[in-house]
This record gives C-alpha cells, sequence and structure tokens, in this order.
C-alpha cells in the first residue's frame, strides 16, 4: 500500500519499439513463452510447447532442496469494497511470544505493529497487539529521546515509537534487532475490515526513515548477512492465487512457476523514491483473434489498436489491490474498458505491457520485456451477498489520487502480481517476472489458460490496425 495508493513475453529492441505494432499477435493466454528479438530487420520467432497443468500438490509439500523460505499469505475477501487483500504471520520476540498479522508492502518502508496500549476509533480489540518481550529495545536518537513514528496514508495514519525485537518468519527465519515501530495510536478505516494488523514494509529507504535512524527490513537482512549466511539470496517472492499465496525469501521458488523450466525476466530497478520502480514504455490493446476457414487454410484475423505511452516510473507495489493507470490514459487510451456485467469480459481486450528489460546477454542494445494480462486476468469476479448474484468489476482503475504525481506512471497491484510470480533482487536492483503457477482446483480458469494458437505468421501491413495471418493449427488444449 503506497501512501497513495496470456502470455507473450516478448524481447525487442528498443530501437524497434515503435515496430511492435507490426510483429506477431498475442493469440493466447497462458501458452509457452515466446520470444523476439529484432536483429538486422529480421523477427526470429520460438514457440514453447503448450502449458501443461502441474500437479495441485502445495508447494509447502513438496521436498526439494535449497528452496527459498516460505511464508503463507492468507486471502481475504472483502465484499463492500470488490475487493482481496492477502497478509501473512510474524512472530515476535526472541521466544515468538507475539504474533501479529502483516501486510507485506513493497510500496512503504515502516514496518509497524500495534503496542499493546494502542487506541484508535476504527481499530477494533480484535486486533493482535505487541505485548513487550524480553527482547525488546528501546531506540534513542542522539539526544537520548525516544524516536517516533508518525506516518500517513490516503486511509489514515499511524502514530508510535520505534524500538527493535527479534522477528520470525517461516520455517527457520529468525532475525534479531529488526526495526519495528511500536504504534500506539491508529487511525485507518480499513482496519475495521482488514484482518491484518501492521505493515511489513519491503521498500527502500526513504527521507523519513534516514531522519529516524531506521534501516529498512531489507536492507537490515542484507548488512547483517542474516539470509547469504543460511546459504540464500537477498531476495524475496510475492506469488499469489485464488486460495492465498506465499512470500519467499531467499530466491526464486521454481514450484511456483507455471513451469519449473520458465525463465525469469528481470527489469531494473530505480530507488531513488524509495519504491520497487521500474520503465513501462508502453501499454497497448489487443483483442482475441477469429478464426476464419478459408480454402485449405484457417485465416487468423487479430484487431489491434494503437500504442499508447506507458508513462515512466511506475510502481510493482504488493500492498495495493488493483491497477492504478495514469489518469489520462485511463481518460483516453483505456476509456474503452468498461463492464456492466460479467458476459462483458468476452469483449474486452487483453493489455500489452512493455516494460524496460535488462537486455540479452550477446545482444547489443537495450530490450523490452512485453508482459500481458487477459480479461480474465484483470476483470474481478464476485458475488453479491446482498441479491446471491454474480458481478464483475475492471482492477484497473485511474489513479484519481495521484499521490505519486512525481512518477506519473501505474501502480501495479495485486491483480498484476497474481498473474506473475513476481521477484525482487535487492542485490542487483531489478525485479523478475515469470508466469504464475495456477491451481487444478479452478476447472474454468485452468481451461482458459490452456487454449493456445499455434504456428501463426504474421504478414506486415502499414496501413491497417487489422492483420492477417496463416494459421496451421489447430487449436490445441
Amino acid at each position: 500500500m503506497t501512501p497513495n495508493m496470456v502470455a507473450r513475453i516478448g524481447l525487442l529492441c528498443l530501437l524497434n519499439i515503435w515496430l511492435s505494432t507490426f510483429s506477431s499477435p498475442l493469440l493466447k493466454n497462458g501458452g509457452g513463452s515466446r520470444f523476439y528479438v529484432a536483429s538486422n530487420g529480421v523477427d526470429k520467432m520460438r514457440l514453447d510447447s503448450p502449458h501443461r497443468p502441474r500437479s495441485d500438490v502445495p508447494p509447502e509439500k513438496i521436498n526439494q532442496k535449497n528452496n527459498p523460505i516460505l511464508v503463507k499469505l492468507i486471502k481475504q475477501d472483502i465484499p463492500s469494497k470488490k475487493m482481496t487483500t492477502y497478509y501473512g504471520q510474524v512472530a515476535v520476540g526472541e521466544k515468538s511470544e507475539n504474533v501479529i498479522n502483516v501486510l507485506f508492502d513493497t510500496g512503504s518502508t515502516e514496518f509497524w505493529i500495534p503496542f499493546e496500549n494502542c487506541k484508535g476509533d476504527n481499530f477494533p480489540d480484535s486486533h493482535n497487539k505487541y505485548k513487550r518481550t524480553e527482547s525488546f529495545k528501546n531506540k534513542f536518537n542522539k539526544e537520548g529521546l525516544p524516536t517516533l513514528l508518525e506516518v500517513s496514508y490516503l486511509s489514515g495514519k499511524v502514530i508510535g515509537f520505534d524500538g527493535y525485537d527479534t522477528i520470525k518468519l517461516g520455517a527457520n527465519l529468525s532475525v534479531p534487532n529488526t526495526n519495528i515501530a511500536f504504534a500506539t495510536k491508529i487511525e485507518i478505516p480499513v482496519l475495521e475490515e482488514f484482518k491484518w494488523d501492521g505493515i511489513l514494509g519491503l521498500g527502500f529507504e526513504n527521507a523519513d526513515s534516514r531522519q529516524r535512524g531506521i534501516k529498512p527490513f531489507m536492507d537490515h537482512l542484507k548488512d547483517e548477512n542474516i539470509l547469504t549466511e543460511m546459504g540464500y539470496k537477498n531476495q524475496f517472492g510475492y506469488y499469489l492465487s485464488d486460495r492465498g499465496g506465499f512470500i519467499t525469501f531467499g530466491g526464486v521458488d521454481n514450484r511456483l512457476k507455471r513451469s519449473p523450466e520458465e525463465e525469469v525476466m528481470w527489469s531494473p530497478v530505480s530507488t531513488e523514491m524509495g519504491f520497487w520502480t521500474i520503465d513501462i514504455v508502453g501499454v497497448r490493446k489487443e483483442y482475441a483473434p477469429d478464426v476464419v476457414v478459408k480454402g485449405k487454410q484457417d485465416e487468423v484475423v487479430v484487431k489491434y489498436e494503437g500504442f499508447h505511452d506507458g508513462g515512466k516510473k511506475s510502481i510493482v507495489d504488493t500492498g495495493t489491490f488493483f491497477i492504478y493507470a495514469p489518469k489520462r490514459t485511463m481518460q483516453s487510451y483505456l476509456k474503452d474498458l468498461e463492464i456492466n456485467s460479467c458476459e462483458d469480459k468476452n469483449k474486452l481486450p487483453y493489455i500489452v505491457f512493455q516494460i524496460k528489460s535488462k537486455g540479452i546477454e550477446g545482444i547489443k542494445g537495450s530490450a523490452i520485456i512485453e508482459l500481458v494480462l487477459s480479461p480474465e486476468d484483470y476483470v474481478i469476479e464476485y458475488l453479491n451477498e446482498e441479491n446471491w448474484t454474480r458481478e464483475c468489476v475492471l482492477g484497473i482503475q485511474a489513479d484519481e489520487q495521484k499521490e505519486e504525481s512525481h512518477i506519473d506512471g501505474w501502480t501495479l497491484g495485486q491483480i498484476f502480481i497474481k498473474s506473475y510470480y513476481t521477484i525482487f533482487d535487492k542485490d542487483n536492483l531489478q525485479i523478475g517476472f515469470v508466469r504464475s503457477r495456477k491451481e487444478k482446483g479452478n476447472k474454468k480458469r485452468e481451461d482458459h489458460f490452456k487454449r493456445s494458437f499455434l504456428n501463426v505468421r504474421t504478414k506486415r501491413s502499414n496501413g491497417s490496425a487489422r492483420r492477417r495471418g496463416t494459421y496451421n493449427g489447430p487449436l490445441s488444449a
């Protein structure tokens, strides 16, 4: 939660970004990855095999050596707000005396939990509160006075004081002397319904943390070599599903990928604003293809609409539920994204995000990653408990608040991350994306992800937004 708050992965030379209008279209949701490299004016294409669903054995029960540390995320639906939140548990104290539910948030730096005397008009007594332990330590400034926390969100504010204690995550990650802010007053209305008690910020240091002498959580893990001494990397990942999810510490967990052999695509991170920020260089819409039988071959007709500048710096935010688009983009290029009933999903386009990549070894110039969301990915379906009807709303919204006006880009929240297992690399300052493992239990969604179009050869046309190509089929499932 910032203070505001299918799959083609393509690689293209940045100089050819404007030629993306004429590259082979997205023709499936969730099939094998496609890699494109522009070299000497020739596009080379490799089609991987279609996705084969993996076993439904829970990842935490698959025994493999050197797997990252798993922290389970619990899913909570909030029907009144037409949204969902995910939270996990941390044990606080050398003897794990306190168990606190926290929101793991890449969009903020502060790590705060409610203190035992915490009050708040919107903070019910049902929330867990920290009780002072033997391993608790106060934090003082240079004048010998306690350092204080006061952080404001669009949805409220938190007041408290800083200290230290040991926290434990998952089965075996113990982090002594962790900087924690202990909240004595919480005024955040959403906590009347949300079950998480506090926030564990995973962002970078900012002006406030520097002034208070606070070391952000991931900085602390890195500086104290806590993960590396256990044989892990200074990375964490975020995986979401229809049933819950995991946050992983220490590396990439292949069990959470759509298939273990899929490569993670990395994008460089900018940190100067305190967020995990990447460059979205473009956004475009593509519509599902029509297959028309014509003679001995099927003809694939794909409707393609435009290319839109995506804004520059954009936040990948595990603490935000929706995808927030720049207001100018939502009011112009994406203004036709409307849904009045769940049946309207069939009329909506695929949204292709073109993100700056770290490039490809052996190829000069920059490159981009194309990450694709289908309507199934960005439309939220829920049950209206008043009349027991199925309703749908868009998971992409305009950024009306524009709190991060200096960023002027997108906020990719949990709606986006649910489609891509997302890895945050502290050492190399990069974010990795790979298609998420889908749960076998959701038959309807699984069938949707298994459909694919194979061997499409596109004929380029500079004068039309509709493109035709030969289709050697058949459609596979």
